[in-house]
């Protein structure tokens, strides 16, 4: 495993996972008809501009990218940061792959105390979170697909680790 700053080069990797993170979680949960619309052109022209702009991290697990983390100053909260995304691959998931993303992103944010993290209360991911200490603040609805779905913004501590 080896986690590093993104490259520009990155970027259509970086929207693979992206896009193949979204089915594999998100199914059931999200419309069909809602996934099948992701256009991985799109959303790596979106990745060629963010991985120049923010703080974007890759795990790579024998030389492809398999999972990728986001995060900066909170978009809701000066006062905080945020991860803004974070997704490992399911078929990478449970080799500590996503700690190590969320770890290195949370060491970065340090300077704020705490990190909001936004996630679909029907997401598995509520639990990593958790266990990290987040606690929720805020539920919402969002629409995804013509579908109204519950949105849960968890307040996570964050402490500068040493990597």
């Amino acid at each position: 495993m080896k986690i590093r700053e993104a490259r520009l080069e990155d970027a259509s990797a970086i929207a693979r996972v992206h896009i193949d993170a979204w089915h594999e979680t998100y199914q059931g949960i999200i419309p069909d008809s809602y996934l099948a619309q992701l256009s991985h052109a799109k959303r790596t022209k979106q990745w060629e501009q963010t991985v120049v702009d923010q703080r974007v991290y890759v795990v790579e697990a024998e030389g492809e990218v398999v999972g990728f983390a986001q995060g900066g100053p909170s978009r809701s909260d000066a006062r905080e940061g945020e991860l803004y995304a974070i997704y490992v691959l399911q078929a990478s998931q449970g080799q500590g792959l996503g700690k190590a993303l969320f770890q290195r992103i949370a060491s970065d944010l340090a300077e704020y105390g705490t990190m909001q993290v936004a996630v679909l209360r029907d997401n598995p991911a509520c639990r990593f979170y958790e266990r990290f200490g987040g606690q929720v603040i805020e539920e919402s609805m969002i629409e995804r697909g013509g579908v109204e779905l519950v949105q849960r913004v968890y307040r996570i501590p964050v402490e500068r680790l040493s990597i």
